[in-house]
């Protein structure tokens, strides 16, 4: 019987693992060289997507479904979530096309974690702060819009979810738009050809 049931976060954690406080940690401090690089982490710098379907028994059919995604590598990443009952879903999020930009939320993330990798222990406070607010906004969403349509007609449900998940969809970019600054300013400034503001004094 387990302790408690299995959460968001849970599958979140195991599939983001670099094997976090052993020796087999890519980013850690244990063992050896030899060690940190036995093992394939779970969460690799190619991940793509991760999607965690979550069927609520306790919601009523028109908006049990939320479909929670992360897109880029899941260390860096945040899940984010999305009702299902929609015809449409965020650009932000479904647009991806070949140009890399981060006014996508796909290429936003991968630009983070390909930043974020290279100074893993100086960027990694922003980056699990990040995580945290987002799922922590995402469970407030899915409770306030839940309170919303609870009292909807039916047939109203889907479009109301659409727009609940457009407007996420704005708070999350402004989330991952400022940890992208806070990644990237850190990773600039351990750039090889940096030298202090005052290096011309002799």
């Amino acid at each position: 019987v387990p302790e408690r049931k299995v959460t968001i976060e849970d599958i979140k954690y195991v599939l983001s693992s670099h094997y976090q406080g052993t020796e087999y940690d890519c980013y850690g401090s244990k063992g050896t060289p030899a060690t940190r690089g036995a093992y394939r982490p779970i969460g690799i710098n190619r991940n793509s997507q991760l999607a965690v379907l979550q069927l609520r028994p306790y919601a009523q059919p028109a908006y049990r479904a939320v479909q929670w995604m992360a897109f880029g590598s899941n260390s860096f990443n945040a899940l984010v979530p999305l009702y299902a009952n929609v015809e449409t879903m965020p650009e932000y999020y479904a647009d991806t096309q070949a140009r890399v930009t981060s006014e996508n939320f796909y290429w936003a993330n991968r630009l983070i974690g390909a930043l974020a990798d290279v100074r893993f222990h100086e960027c990694g406070r922003a980056v699990e702060d990040y995580q945290e607010k987002v799922g922590g906004m995402g469970h407030k969403q899915i409770h306030d819009v839940d309170a919303v349509v609870a009292a909807m007609p039916e047939a109203e449900v889907p479009a109301e979810l659409a727009r609940a998940n457009e407007a996420f969809a704005e708070l999350v970019r402004v989330e991952t738009d400022a940890l992208l600054g806070k990644v990237l300013y850190t990773t600039s400034c351990a750039m090889k050809n940096s030298f202090a503001m005052n290096d011309n004094v002799r």
